[in-house]
C-alpha cells in the first residue's frame, strides 16, 4: 500500500475511532456502526517520478510517492480529488457461545478496471467472540471485551437475551470493516 493511502487511511481510521459509534437495533440484533470520508485535492502530478502533491481539506500539502501497485496512474490529473471512505460495523444478537473457536474472517479486495481512474475497495468480515465483563441490569448497560478493545453499550429494553447474560459469558458478534479509495474528476462549475 502506498504512502498516501496509509496517510489518508490513518486520518480516516483515527476519526472513526475517536467518534462514538451509532447504535441501532434490527430484528433482536444490536448494531454499532460509524464511518468517515477524507478527501484531498491533487494539485500536481509528476508522472516521471510517480508522485502526487496533495492538499487536504485544511490546506496542508504533501508530496507522496505512488507505488507501481496503483493501476491507471496515467489517468490522474491535476484537480482530481482523492477520496478515502472508511466504514466499520459490529452486530450481535447477544447469543452465548461455549465454543470460543467460532471466530473466523474473510477478506475481499477489488481494484479499478484498466483504463479507469485509480481506485480500490476492500472489505473484511469477522466473527468474533467477546467476553462479558459487566452487566448492569438496572441501567441496561453491557460491557464486553473483544479481541481488540472493550466497549460498553446501552441495550434496548425489548432485547430479552440481555437479561440472561452474566459476567464471564462468551457472546458472538459479526464485525466488518470496509474501505473505498477513489480518484474522481470534480464536476465542472457552471
Amino acid at each position: 500500500m502506498n504512502k498516501i493511502v496509509l496517510h489518508l487511511l490513518s486520518i480516516a481510521v483515527a476519526a472513526v475511532f475517536a467518534a462514538a459509534p451509532a447504535v441501532s437495533m434490527a430484528a433482536d440484533t444490536i448494531v454499532l456502526s460509524d464511518s468517515v470520508t477524507v478527501k484531498a485535492t491533487i494539485v500536481n502530478v509528476d508522472k516521471k517520478k510517480r508522485e502526487l502533491t496533495l492538499r487536504d481539506e485544511q490546506g496542508n500539502q504533501e508530496v507522496v510517492a505512488v507505488s507501481d501497485e496503483v493501476r491507471n496512474f496515467a489517468q490522474i490529473k491535476k484537480g482530481d480529488v482523492l477520496e478515502v471512505e472508511y466504514h466499520r460495523a459490529a452486530a450481535s444478537a447477544l447469543q452465548k457461545v461455549g465454543d470460543t473457536t467460532a471466530a473466523g474472517q474473510t477478506t475481499e479486495m477489488e481494484r479499478a478496471p484498466a483504463g479507469a481512474k485509480p481506485g480500490m475497495t476492500a472489505m473484511s468480515m469477522s466473527t468474533i467472540v467477546a467476553t462479558v465483563l459487566d452487566v448492569d441490569l438496572a441501567a441496561r448497560l453491557l460491557t464486553v471485551k473483544g479481541p481488540r478493545n472493550t466497549v460498553t453499550i446501552l441495550v434496548p429494553a425489548d432485547m430479552k437475551a440481555f437479561d440472561t447474560l452474566k459476567k464471564g459469558d462468551k457472546i458472538t458478534a459479526e464485525y466488518g470493516e470496509a474501505i473505498a479509495i477513489s480518484v474522481k474528476t470534480p464536476e465542472k462549475k457552471k
